[in-house]
């Protein structure tokens, strides 16, 4: 059961009436759930809390999640199962479609296995923004951090992820990664997708608005 969130009885009562509430309720302060308008994709579905359960799905698609309510979002995804070693990719989408067009940049910096130094790549004028992968892993884990999807300007993005093999190896199995990106396109968005590539997902995705 959501609870209620503290409107009155001054700016610093209310902080700490809802920073308690954020506890309770399992949420980092400051960061409102968002629930999807609906979901796409074979096994996809989502609750009333906003929670969208992930079963063997190769895509997962998010609608009606980006407004102008809040001008930063983060997707949280937790990916515990795959049905081989796969690759996570993301497209902005608009009324249910996605933009595939080749105007997705993205910067990489990934520390792999027993390497001693992360190695830097970059992605430019590609048809989707490029958020966890590397070789032979099969657990996903990680969040998406996007600057004014809603907006008509190019949206900036963020991403940390931790890739892995049970039991991680000392070979290039094991990943950390940090990437940033661009999305060259003045247009708004309102949906996201997550594509799976190389196999099928199963576990659980978030989105929240940063207040």
């Amino acid at each position: 059961m959501a609870l209620t969130r503290a409107t009155v009885g001054g700016k610093a009562f209310a902080f700490i009436i809802n920073a308690i509430i954020d506890l309770l309720e399992s949420r980092p302060p400051g960061m409102v759930p968002i629930i999807p308008g609906s979901v796409a994709g074979t096994g996809v579905s989502v609750d009333a809390t906003g929670l969208v359960t992930v079963a063997a799905a190769t895509t997962i698609s998010l609608n009606d999640i980006f407004t102008t309510d809040y001008s930063r979002y983060e997707v949280h995804f937790d990916f515990p199962t795959s049905s081989a070693d796969i690759t996570i990719n993301a497209r902005l989408r608009a009324a249910g479609t996605d933009d595939s067009s080749a105007v997705y940049d993205t910067q990489s910096n990934v520390s792999r296995g027993a390497d001693t130094n992360a190695v830097a790549v970059s992605n430019l004028a590609q048809g989707s923004w490029a958020i966890s992968s590397t070789t032979g892993t099969r657990l996903h884990f990680g969040e998406i951090e996007l600057a004014r999807p809603d907006s008509a300007t190019p949206t900036l993005m963020k991403t940390e992820s931790f890739s892995t093999r049970n039991p991680a190896t000392a070979a290039n199995t094991t990943a950390l990664t940090l990437r940033g990106g661009l999305h060259r396109s003045s247009t708004a968005y309102d949906g996201l997708s997550l594509l799976i590539s190389g196999g099928t997902a199963t576990g659980a995705v978030r989105v929240y608005g940063i207040a």
